[in-house]
């Protein structure tokens, strides 16, 4: 599948061949290189639909998980976010 997010989004370079996803109530690997705008999954056997979402790091995967798989802490990864990215807040 293709994600429409990638590096300018502040989605880490280094989760290329590397990170996770959650999409369609399963983890899913990033395949390839993250890319500017773009960021591929594998979803081979899903039942996915163009506009379904998926979650780089959230409730089923871990922000800190991620940054370990760029190589960085959770803060980088957060502050690095782009501003095309929709944020949705929650409280505890």
């Amino acid at each position: 599948a293709v994600v429409g997010v990638g590096y300018a989004d502040g989605i880490p370079r280094l989760l290329s061949n590397r990170g996770m996803v959650w999409v369609a109530g399963e983890r899913r690997p990033i395949v390839g290189r993250v890319s500017m705008d773009l960021t591929i999954v594998d979803v081979t056997g899903l039942p996915v639909q163009a506009g379904q979402w998926v979650e780089f790091f959230g409730a089923h995967v871990a922000l800190d998980e991620v940054a370990g798989w760029a190589g960085t802490i959770g803060y980088e990864v957060l502050t690095r976010l782009g501003p095309r990215l929709e944020r949705i807040y929650r409280g505890a």
